[in-house]
């Protein structure tokens, strides 16, 4: 039987008589491996703040088993830019240089980036370096707050890895309903105060959540029925003296009739987008394309063909160029050389950090939008819209000038898609939005007619949106073949290679160092993580599996079409499918290959 290690005992806060929490308790144990969820300001950070310490609740208590050792990952760090990953980590954990790169090695800080400046490191490898730091506490139970929050897709691979061979339990907070999926064995969601505990992962959640709700909505019909029953009868007999009894009693029993509130749909109404003029042929067109700041080169291209109406997502690992890309083809940048082409007559909008950091507007939420939305869009309309993105009530007479980052981020958001613009570039925009909101908005921008570039480190936005790829690495940007889910595969299948040479060269420098026991001790851990990253190599086949089946029903389907008709857009799909599968099986026999190389360390 597990151990409890966290008692949260009637634990209630507010912040200006809003009510976050309102007498919660949940009982938390030993091995627990926990997904918190909760729209934006239900009190999700507040929960974790309290549980750190951080901050006092108004009433109740926590109570901490002796054995827990509690790992937190900060949102800050004490780095000296000018100092050597290695020198920090020994530093800031009094450990020895070995046990130092052996725990970052697990977060792909290699044998060449230990020894890196951390002033010279990406912001996704600097995230890595805080999550040795905490490991190198040897915590048994984790508090992670947003961890994935601007993790390139490679980091974010290297920390779900680290969290599936993690021996001990943790609690996440995270918007990001992919990787809750993949870490999280059990759901909490924070909603009006209250914790509802759910002893499966988030799919099944949301599962029971339409479940429950079909059931509430059923019943509340049934009450409305009967309801209007009652009516009929009071409203025939009112005022006949033979019937009064009668009638009260029915008043009564209509009284006690009470409909159960759905507060929380589990499924939002889609987002009704501005209507955007649907228009045929390339977008844009960019020959010999070298981008970058200061003379200095960040990243080049050759030709590079975007049809309209391409929704296309631009990827990478944090620090290639995919904000520079973006802010150079928003024309906000020079081109270093080279150039790119739009149609005629394109009209632009574009979202990123530099647009809503900058707002000084006097003006409150909805002039703001008014002011920047494209002329004849309803007032009832651009209500709609903010009640979308979440402002509702009051919010939308605030002044901007008192908004907070994460309501400066969403107003300028939507600021960009009510210009109806033919092409939209969105640089992060789904950072500040919960991950309803996220995936509303991905299947409302799925039938945007306008061409859509963007970045995301939210892969189920990206997964919902994408159907086209522009890959930055290694200083080159190019349109990548396959789809999303391919992408996704070929990223952990080279993590898991580097992963592979890793270990090798940890192995040959511990049997140069250590002494005959600590290379036994180290050679089990090794074998540990051999076979853990064995067991995900043959997950990814699964996977790899199902997809080649699921293009070829796709190619299966469409061939049959033509048995009887003909159709461009199908014909079109056909090549496309036939690529893909042709690319997911290459992809299929290298992760065999994988396989054999990891079978041969054990």
């Amino acid at each position: 039987m597990s151990k409890s290690v966290i008692n949260i005992v009637n634990v209630s806060k507010s912040f200006v008589n809003k009510i976050l929490l309102d007498k919660v308790n949940l009982l938390i144990e030993e091995k627990s491996k926990i997904g918190m969820i909760g729209r934006n300001g239900a009190g999700k950070t507040t929960l974790i703040k309290i549980l750190m310490g951080e901050e006092e609740a108004d009433d109740g208590e926590v109570i901490f088993s002796d054995e827990v050792k509690i790992g937190y990952l900060s949102q800050g760090a004490n780095f000296d830019e000018t100092e050597k990953v290695i020198d920090y980590l020994m530093r800031a954990t009094k450990k020895e240089s070995w046990t130092c790169s052996k725990i970052a090695s697990g977060f792909g800080i290699d044998h060449i980036k230990i020894n890196y400046n951390i002033g010279d490191l990406s912001s996704g490898y600097r995230m890595r370096i805080k999550l040795a730091e905490m490991m190198l506490h040897e915590p048994n139970f984790l508090l992670l707050d947003e961890p994935s929050n601007f993790l390139d897709l490679n980091t974010l691979i290297d920390l779900e890895n680290f969290l599936l061979d993690y021996k001990g339990g943790f609690l996440i907070v995270s918007h990001d309903r992919e990787f809750l999926k993949t870490t999280c064995e059990k759901t909490i969601e924070i909603e009006n105060g209250k914790i509802t505990y759910f002893p499966a992962d988030i799919e099944d959640y949301f599962e029971y959540k339409e479940e429950k709700e079909a059931s509430i909505k059923k019943y509340n019909k049934n009450i409305e029925e009967r309801k209007a029953h009652l009516e009929r009868f009071i409203e025939r007999f009112r005022y006949k003296a033979t019937k009064a009894k009668s009638v009260q009693s029915r008043i009564k029993q209509m009284e006690k009739l009470k409909t159960i509130e759905i507060t929380h749909p589990a499924k939002n109404v889609k987002i009704k987008l501005p209507a955007v003029q649907e228009k045929k042929g390339f977008a844009i067109i960019s020959d010999n394309l070298n981008i970058g700041y200061d003379k200095k080169i960040v990243a080049e291209s050759k030709r590079i063909e975007i049809f309209r109406g391409s929704k296309v997502a631009v990827l990478g690992q944090n620090g290639e160029g995919k904000t520079t890309f973006l802010r150079t083809i928003s024309g906000r940048i020079k081109a270093l050389s080279g150039n790119y082409n739009y149609a005629q007559g394109i009209k632009i909008a574009y979202f990123g950090e530099d647009t809503y950091k900058n707002i000084t507007a006097n003006d409150t939420v909805l002039s703001y939008l008014k002011k920047h939305a494209k002329q004849g869009l309803l007032h009832q309309e651009l209500l709609t819209l903010l009640g979308s993105f979440l402002f509702s009530g009051d919010d939308i007479n605030k002044d901007v000038k008192v908004l907070s980052g994460g309501e400066m981020a969403r107003l300028s958001l939507l600021s960009a898609i009510t210009q109806c613009a033919d092409v939209l570039i969105l640089d992060e925009p789904t950072n500040h939005l919960d991950f309803e909101t996220v995936e509303t908005l991905a299947n409302s921008l799925k039938d945007y007619m306008g061409t859509i570039f963007f970045t995301s480190h939210d892969r189920t936005f990206t997964s919902l949106l994408a159907d086209t790829i522009i890959e930055i690495k290694d200083k080159k940007i190019s349109l990548y073949s396959g789809d999303y889910d391919s992408y996704v595969y070929k990223t952990r299948l080279e993590a898991l290679k580097e992963e592979e040479e890793e270990i090798k060269f940890q192995n040959n420098n511990n049997n140069n160092k250590n002494d005959i026991n600590e290379n036994k001790n180290n050679s089990y851990e090794d074998r540990k993580k051999i076979r853990n990253k064995l067991s995900r190599c043959e997950s990814l086949l699964k996977k790899s599996e199902s997809q080649i089946n699921d293009y070829k029903a796709e190619e299966k389907e469409l061939l049959k079409f033509f048995e009887v008709s003909y159709d461009e857009e199908k014909s079109k799909r056909l090549l496309e499918i036939k690529k893909l599968i042709e690319k997911a099986e290459n992809e299929w026999l290298a992760i065999n290959e994988e396989i054999d190389d990891i079978k041969r360390l054990l």
